[in-house]
């Protein structure tokens, strides 16, 4: 299999939209556009990943990210089965995640579900 990544910073250049991905018929993830907010909701992944980076090291690698999608005035917010964990961008407020995300772009909404998505991911 070979290895590649699509740049996320495509996401502060769609207009509006949604993206529904499914696997063996089952919800997996939606994806939608609401004005200047981005969500993506991760509803089951039925596959195994490995090699899975700590969560902190996500988030580290987030920044950049999280700060074009500021600059550009766009929200990403990233859900678990419908329940926000993570905020990026122009309506993130960092609060404490800033000592560890190191970041004014970050915000942490939910630590517990944050938690069960990196451990998907």
């Amino acid at each position: 299999m070979k290895d590649f990544q699509l740049p996320a910073y495509f996401l502060s250049y769609l207009d509006n939209g949604s993206l529904k991905i499914k696997c063996d018929g089952n919800p997996s993830i939606n994806f939608l556009i609401d004005g200047d907010s981005r969500i993506i909701d991760v509803l089951d992944v039925p596959i195994k990943l490995d090699k899975k980076p700590g969560l902190i090291k996500q988030l580290s690698e987030g920044k950049d990210l999280a700060k074009n999608l500021k600059d550009k005035g766009v929200t990403l917010e990233i859900r678990y089965q419908g329940k926000t964990a993570l905020k990026l961008g122009r309506d993130a407020n960092p609060k404490l995640a800033k000592i560890v995300t190191l970041s004014n772009d970050i915000e942490i909404s939910d630590l517990k579900i944050l938690k069960k998505l990196s451990d998907v991911f």
